[in-house]
């Protein structure tokens, strides 16, 4: 249906555009916003290529934590958000551990996203949402 370069693709050609022809003739004074916009795009390719999987991976967890299938992810995680709050995951809780597990792998999906260097994970693609 969709046509060739499709959208990862105009990412990858837009980042290699970016890095390799714009940033190195751009003033020392103007590489900061380039920067920017590299990091922009870096984030669109890596959440183009994980598509919904750690979406529906936290809502998973989530629902399972709290017995509700129906429920939508914002509305499970304001409820986590408010337990958390209230003390129901505190040190000896029941739950604790699905919980940590849930959020331990919720912030590796985000810096896998956001900033894969930061989590170690260089320029190498992982597809995320899962516990591996």
């Amino acid at each position: 249906m969709r046509d060739r370069p499709n959208g990862l693709e105009l990412l990858q050609t837009a980042e290699a555009v970016v890095r390799e022809s714009l940033l190195p003739a751009l003033p020392k004074e103007r590489r900061y916003e380039a920067l920017m916009v590299l990091n922009a795009l870096g984030i669109a390719r890596r959440q183009a290529l994980a598509g919904e999987a750690p979406v529906a991976a936290a809502r998973a967890r989530l629902a399972a934590i709290y017995g509700d299938e129906a429920a939508e992810l914002a509305t499970l995680e304001r409820r986590l958000a408010r337990d958390i709050r209230a003390g129901c995951y505190d040190p000896g809780a029941a739950g604790r551990a699905a919980v940590f597990d849930h959020l331990t792998l919720g912030a590796r999906d985000k810096a896998a996203e956001s900033s894969p260097k930061a989590r170690g994970g260089g320029t190498t693609e992982k597809p995320l949402g899962s516990s591996s």
